[in-house]
């Protein structure tokens, strides 16, 4: 009892509309911040991303050249290939070593998802679908990564070390010619620290607001005598949920305007400072409601 007291003194000293305004500042300084740190760590990432998506809106031949020429610009990029329906490429944003010739593609081992050409025996190529193939552009696995998940999944591991290993990605153009991106994955500098510096500082951000609901709640309740730490600890645990069936509770109820003291709305006076409740009948003492023009008990007119 001592420590709820010594609890409800602090609260009662705290301005929570003042501490909202200041968190909902901070909350949005902050994710204003992380947002922009990780923008501009991955702004080429999130450009790549955004060309490439391009591709497939491509309506003719120069349309979708220049979409390629813009998707080829990552550093990340090794080639972006156009090939015609016999896998004969016809146009190389980067002049590769996959430049020239036919690029016929076949799975390797039970792998689907690995692939590999006779015509450049040291290429290994994951194959990865458009929708992964974008969230994997902004979010890339590094090159050690996807060698050793090739290592783990391939049923063969010889020649392994002479063989570099691209990521790849299918895209259909609208004039039927298949466009190929290949990639070397590379990690963004500093990138994964930002984006798990940002997430911390989300978490820490809903913990605050969690914790200030139940406390709000705690001294709410408090203050109008209704079990202080049975409400705080349905805050703590229910968050939104506690809060409103609290909020609802309260108007059900009615607040004395001295104490503060929430009681029944049936009472004529406050059972703890003895103050009247509200307006009451001066010929049968019933209590009235604020818009009543006659006592709902005895019909008396009211003035």
């Amino acid at each position: 009892e001592f420590v709820m007291n010594k609890l409800e003194r602090i609260l009662s000293k705290w301005n929570f509309k003042k501490i909202a305004v200041w968190y909902l500042v901070l909350a949005v300084l902050t994710g204003l911040a992380c947002g922009g740190t990780v923008g501009y760590l991955y702004r080429e990432r999130l450009n790549f991303a955004w060309q490439y998506s391009r591709l497939e809106e491509a309506k003719d031949a120069a349309a979708l050249k220049a979409a390629v020429d813009k998707t080829a610009a990552s550093a990340d990029v090794v080639d972006v290939l156009i090939l015609d329906g016999s896998n004969r490429v016809i146009d190389s944003a980067k002049s590769s070593e996959f430049a020239s010739g036919t690029l016929e593609l076949a799975k390797a081992g039970s792998e689907k998802k690995y692939l590999t050409s006779a015509e450049h025996p040291d290429a290994v190529f994951q194959y990865v679908k458009s929708e992964e193939f974008m969230l994997n552009s902004i979010l890339n696995k590094d090159f050690g990564k996807i060698r050793s998940d090739y290592d783990d999944d391939s049923a063969f591991e010889s020649g392994l070390a002479s063989k570099t290993i691209y990521m790849l990605s299918r895209v259909e153009a609208r004039d039927g010619s298949r466009v190929y991106v290949i990639t070397v994955p590379t990690s963004v500098p500093g990138g994964m620290t930002a984006i798990k510096a940002a997430a911390a500082l989300a978490m820490l951000f809903f913990c605050v607001y969690w914790v200030l609901i139940a406390l709000w709640m705690y001294r709410d309740a408090a203050k109008c005598k209704l079990s202080p730490l049975y409400w705080g600890l349905i805050g703590l645990f229910t968050n939104l949920i506690g809060l409103l069936v609290y909020k609802l509770c309260k108007r059900t109820l009615t607040i004395c305007a001295s104490c503060g003291a929430a009681q029944s709305a049936d009472h004529l006076y406050c059972a703890l400072c003895g103050v009247q409740l509200g307006l009451r009948c001066e010929a049968c003492g019933s209590k009235l409601d604020a818009k009543d023009r006659f006592c709902p008990h005895c019909g008396n007119a009211l003035q």
